[in-house]
């Protein structure tokens, strides 16, 4: 009997391995309406990330990241209350992000990298690019900036016109900045 398939296999069993990794986003995100822009922040819920390693580098990068629509925050009271209203957030209390991509895609030196997202928003999931930047791999800790855009009309987002004129606008830029700790 040949030991060689199994030393292959012992081998691969004990380079290949998952780690999880510990999360944290601070999201902001900008509007526009007929009269002025405007802006939010929102916390993410801290979150784990599942980090598959070869050799002692990361390879390929999976999470899912909850952020409690409750929470956003746009500093006027009056539009809070309608964006919380336009959201559904008694219905649908979470928002959630799902990456499943290699960690290449997500640190290439160079230019910009995009990331495909499954984004659930209002209990319908869509899928969104978005472009990572500044990527910064120090030890055990990982950061990066993540930007990525959202459509109202097609999270299904309707926000009525104030006093008949002053609308929302559909577009609304999503930015996060990402901090993970290898545990």
């Amino acid at each position: 009997m040949n030991p060689r398939p199994f030393l292959i296999l012992f081998l691969s069993a004990t380079l290949l391995h998952a780690e999880t990794w510990s999360g944290t986003a601070q999201i902001t995100f900008d509007g526009t309406s007929t009269l002025h822009a405007w802006g939010g922040k929102v916390a993410a819920e801290a979150f784990k990330a599942d980090v598959t390693m070869t050799g002692g580098q990361p390879q390929r990068v999976k999470a899912e990241v909850a952020v409690k629509a409750a929470n956003m925050d746009t500093a006027e009271p009056k539009r809070d209350a309608n964006m919380l209203k336009a959201m559904q957030v008694d219905s649908h209390p979470l928002i959630l992000g799902k990456i499943d991509a290699k960690f290449s895609e997500i640190t290439a030196a160079s230019t910009p990298t995009k990331l495909p997202i499954e984004l659930n928003l209002l209990g319908k999931s869509q899928n969104v690019t978005g472009t990572i930047s500044n990527w910064k791999l120090n030890g055990r800790k990982a950061s990066f900036d993540l930007d990525f855009p959202v459509s109202m009309k097609a999270s299904g987002i309707s926000v009525p016109a104030v006093l008949l004129f002053i609308r929302v606008g559909d577009g609304v830029q999503v930015h996060a900045s990402v901090k993970l700790t290898q545990n």
